[in-house]
């Protein structure tokens, strides 16, 4: 069930995030690919059909998920570890609550309580981003290039991208943290995948007010952590409906 609602989660606030904080922060990333590409620019007054644009612009996310989907494996397989170093140290219940704790914090960053993962990480790399290697692949016109970038764009510091492999971990496992991230992934596609088309129809406060939602999806997935490690230490009592367990 836990891998369930992860992947769940993950994919609906992919979706919803996607038409706010993901547009903003990676939408000028697929505006100025798609005008360097010469098979998506308007030539004549025609525009290149659908299907063109969309075979186009699929190695570029396909790397970007492949990235979510690597670092989600990892994530798992770190989760599990620490999930049976835990069963040896009788420390289950604190991991939740750490890990559930850690979610709290990247969902007030999100809200803009807390400052933003993105400032703080270029603040600690003294601004260092694959930005910088992204740049020269961004006029290439070839698949692997294509791919390439997407790859890189997966690095590129983002508080969601953190709050999900934080929901990944709690998989305890390579393949629920893999499949968490490429769940997230594949939630942000239609938007992204639209060039940009979603911002000329939602205002700036609408996008505002979904990552906030998203964030909020996010909070409440952390109490639910925190509560089923208090549940696992014998703090609170588990709670049920039928046969899904809350806690």
């Amino acid at each position: 069930m836990v891998i369930i609602s992860s992947i769940v989660l993950a994919f609906v606030t992919g979706v919803i995030s996607s038409f706010g904080h993901c547009l903003g922060m990676c939408g000028g990333i697929v505006a100025i690919y798609s005008a360097r590409q010469p098979a998506l620019a308007t030539t004549n007054g025609a525009r290149p059909s659908l299907m063109t644009r969309i075979a186009n612009l699929l190695p570029l996310h396909l790397g970007r998920i492949l990235t979510y989907t690597f670092f989600g494996a990892l994530i798992g397989l770190a989760g599990s570890l620490l999930e049976q170093f835990g069963g040896l140290m009788g420390a289950q219940g604190a991991l939740s609550i750490i890990v559930g704790a850690i979610m709290i914090l990247l969902a007030l960053s999100l809200l803009g309580v807390l400052p933003s993962i993105e400032t703080v990480i270029a603040s600690a790399t003294s601004g260092a981003s694959p930005m910088k290697r992204m740049r020269g692949l961004l006029g290439k016109q070839n698949v692997w290039a294509t791919l390439g970038l997407g790859v890189l764009w997966g690095f590129l510091p983002c508080g969601l991208v953190f709050a999900m492999l934080v929901i990944a971990a709690s998989t305890q496992t390579i393949w629920g943290g893999a499949l968490t991230m490429f769940a997230f992934g594949l939630g942000t596609i239609p938007t992204l995948l639209g060039f940009g088309l979603a911002a000329n129809m939602l205002s700036p406060q609408l996008r505002g007010r979904l990552q906030s939602v998203a964030a909020l999806l996010i909070l409440l997935f952390a109490i639910q952590t925190i509560l089923r490690g208090l549940a696992v230490a014998n703090i609170v009592p588990s709670l049920s409906f039928g046969p899904v367990m809350l806690w």
